[in-house]
């Protein structure tokens, strides 16, 4: 071979090479064009979800404190109550019990009494309240 026909053989073949380089980065750039859409995709969504668990976590958190307050308003009617319960069961023992506090016995009765002693004359003279209040 004589140099003018090296010289176009290795143009050639340079040019065949830079070629097939091109096609092989055009593929690789369709790839990472497609690549990038799912990637965007996945984004968006993964965006989405998020913001929606956001959403529902901030209602929840609002749901909660509403739950909280009116838990709290019935603990505090519960504790009213049941102060106006021993209210009244302290007032009906103090004055309207048929025998009264200075005339039951203080002292251990003797053998011949109820063994369960004063408290049980106490729990008699006052009248039992229902719980179904």
């Amino acid at each position: 071979m004589s140099w003018p026909q090296n010289f176009i053989q290795s143009y050639i073949t340079h040019k065949t090479v830079r070629q097939e380089e091109r096609r092989r980065l055009r593929r690789r750039n369709v790839e990472l064009k497609k690549a990038f859409a799912l990637l965007e995709e996945d984004h968006q969504k993964l965006s989405q979800a998020l913001k929606e668990c956001m959403d529902v976590k901030s209602s929840l958190l609002g749901q909660q404190k509403d739950t909280q307050a009116r838990l709290d308003r019935l603990r505090a009617l519960i504790r009213l109550i049941q102060r106006d319960q021993v209210i009244q069961v302290t007032m009906m023992a103090t004055t309207t019990t048929d025998a009264s506090l200075l005339s039951l016995p203080w002292i251990k009765p003797t053998s011949t009494a109820h063994p369960a002693g004063t408290s049980m004359l106490l729990q008699k003279g006052l009248p039992q309240t229902q719980g179904n209040n």
